[in-house]
C-alpha cells in the first residue's frame, strides 16, 4: 500500500511539472505571471495529494459540512486538472503537427499569454456545465428489446435498471430522493440494481437507505454488488440492502411467474470479491439453476463478463461499471479500456445492455454523458 501511495504521488508530481512547464516555458509572461501560475498549480496539486492522504486514512465518513465541502472541493479540483491537462496535451500535439509544416506565427499564437489564459479558464466553464448536467438529475432512457423466444405473457414487461449510483459523502441526499421519486412515478414491473450503488460505509448513509426503501415494483427488486461495495465492509452493506427488501443475488437466481411464463433473474458478484476473500462470479453455479423453458436475465456489474453469460444461455445481461467515461476526455477514451462501453450489444444469442451510470463517481459532473435511469421494455419479435 505504501508503494502505491508513492507511485501515485510521483505521478501527480510528474503531471504538475509537465503542465507548469508547458504553460509557462514558451509563453510571453513576466516573471510575476509565471510565478503566479506555478503557485496556483502547486496549490491545486497539493490539494489533490493532501486529499488522497487524508481520506485514505480517514474512516469516519459520516456527513459533516466541513468534510463534505473539503471532499467535494478536492474532487472538483481533480476535474479541473483533468481538463487542463487534456487541453495542454491537445495544444502540444496540435503545435507539433503545425511545426511539421512550418507555420511559426500560428505556433506563437498557441503559446501566447492569451492562449495560456484561455487554457486556465476554459476548464471552469466545463465544470459549471458538467455540474448543471448532474443537477438536472437522472435522465430517463427508454429501451425496447425484442427477443424471438420471449414468452407471450412477458410481452411489455418493464424493467427499471439502476447502476453506479455511488452513495457517498459526495452524492447529495437530494439526488437519491429525486431518483426514487421518478422511479415511483414509473410504477415498474421489476427494478434491478447492477452494483456500485454504495460507495461508503452503510451505517453512515441511513437516510439514503430509508429513501431507497420507498421503492416498489410489482415483481420485486433485485441487486448485485459492484467492485466499490467491496471496499467498504461488503457484508454489512449487503445486509442493509436485504433489510430494505432487496433480493441480493450472489451466484443465485430468482424466478418470477407471470401467467404461464417463467422469468429467471440471475445475479453474480463482481470479480473484485476475490480480493476480499469473498466468493466471485460462478457461472457454473448459475447455470445449474437455470430452467430450459424460462426467459433468462443476468445482472452483472461488469459488462466484460458477457461472453460467459452467452455460453450458459442467458438471453439478456444488464450491466454498468463504465459510466460511459463520465466526462471529457474519458467519454471518448473509454472504448480503449472497455469493449462494451455503453448502450446495446449483441453477443451471439445474448443481448447486453450497459447503463452509463445513474449517479457519478468522484467529481460532481458529467460532460458528454448523463446520469442514466433506464427503462427496458421486453417485446417478442
Amino acid at each position: 500500500m505504501g508503494l502505491f501511495r508513492t507511485v501515485a504521488s510521483t505521478l501527480i508530481l510528474a503531471i504538475f511539472i509537465y503542465v507548469s512547464h508547458q504553460l509557462t516555458r514558451f509563453t510571453d509572461l513576466t516573471w510575476m505571471g509565471t510565478s503566479a501560475i506555478v503557485a496556483f498549480l502547486a496549490m491545486l496539486f497539493s490539494m489533490v495529494i493532501g486529499t488522497f492522504l487524508f481520506f485514505w486514512k480517514e474512516k469516519n465518513l459520516d456527513h459533516k459540512p466541513w468534510r463534505d465541502f473539503f471532499l467535494n472541493g478536492s474532487l472538483m479540483v481533480m476535474a479541473y486538472i483533468n481538463f487542463l491537462v487534456s487541453f495542454v496535451i491537445l495544444r502540444d500535439v496540435f503545435a507539433f503537427a503545425e511545426n511539421m509544416i512550418a507555420t511559426k506565427p500560428l505556433i506563437e499564437n498557441l503559446y501566447s499569454s492569451q492562449a495560456t489564459a484561455a487554457l486556465l479558464t476554459l476548464p471552469v466553464a466545463l465544470l459549471v456545465l458538467g455540474n448543471i448536467v448532474v443537477q438536472a438529475g437522472p435522465r430517463l432512457k427508454k429501451v425496447t428489446l425484442a427477443f424471438k423466444n420471449l414468452p407471450t405473457d412477458l410481452e411489455g414487461l418493464r424493467i427499471v435498471h439502476i447502476t453506479d449510483l455511488h452513495i457517498s459523502p459526495s452524492l447529495p441526499v437530494s439526488f437519491v430522493s429525486k431518483l426514487v421519486g421518478r422511479v415511483r412515478e414509473m410504477n415498474p414491473d421489476v427494478i434491478v440494481f447492477t452494483g456500485d450503488i454504495l460507495d461508503s460505509f452503510s451505517e453512515k448513509h441511513q437516510e439514503e437507505f430509508k429513501i431507497l426503501g420507498g421503492l416498489q415494483a410489482k415483481h420485486g427488486i433485485y441487486y448485485v454488488p459492484g467492485n466499490h461495495e467491496y471496499y467498504w465492509d461488503v457484508n454489512r452493506g449487503l445486509q442493509s440492502f436485504r433489510d430494505m427488501g432487496f433480493k441480493v443475488l450472489l451466484n443465485e437466481t430468482a424466478e418470477i411467474h407471470k401467467g404461464s411464463a417463467s422469468l429467471q433473474i440471475a445475479g453474480i458478484p463482481d470479480p473484485a470479491a476475490g480480493h476480499f476473500g469473498q466468493p466471485g462470479p460462478d457461472f457454473k453455479a448459475v447455470q445449474s439453476q437455470l430452467k430450459p423453458d424460462s426467459f433468462k436475465i443476468l445482472l452483472s456489474h461488469q459488462p466484460s463478463l458477457a461472453k460467459h453469460s452467452e455460453k450458459i444461455g442467458i438471453d439478456l445481461q444488464l450491466s454498468g461499471h463504465t459510466h460511459g467515461g463520465q466526462f471529457f476526455p474519458w467519454n471518448w477514451l473509454i472504448v480503449f479500456f472497455e469493449k462494451y462501453a455503453k448502450g446495446l450489444y449483441r453477443i451471439g444469442n445474448l443481448q447486453l445492455y450497459v447503463n452509463q451510470g445513474t449517479g457519478y463517481w468522484g467529481p460532481r459532473l458529467r460532460l458528454g454523458t448523463y446520469c442514466e435511469l433506464t427503462e427496458i421494455v421486453l417485446r417478442k419479435g
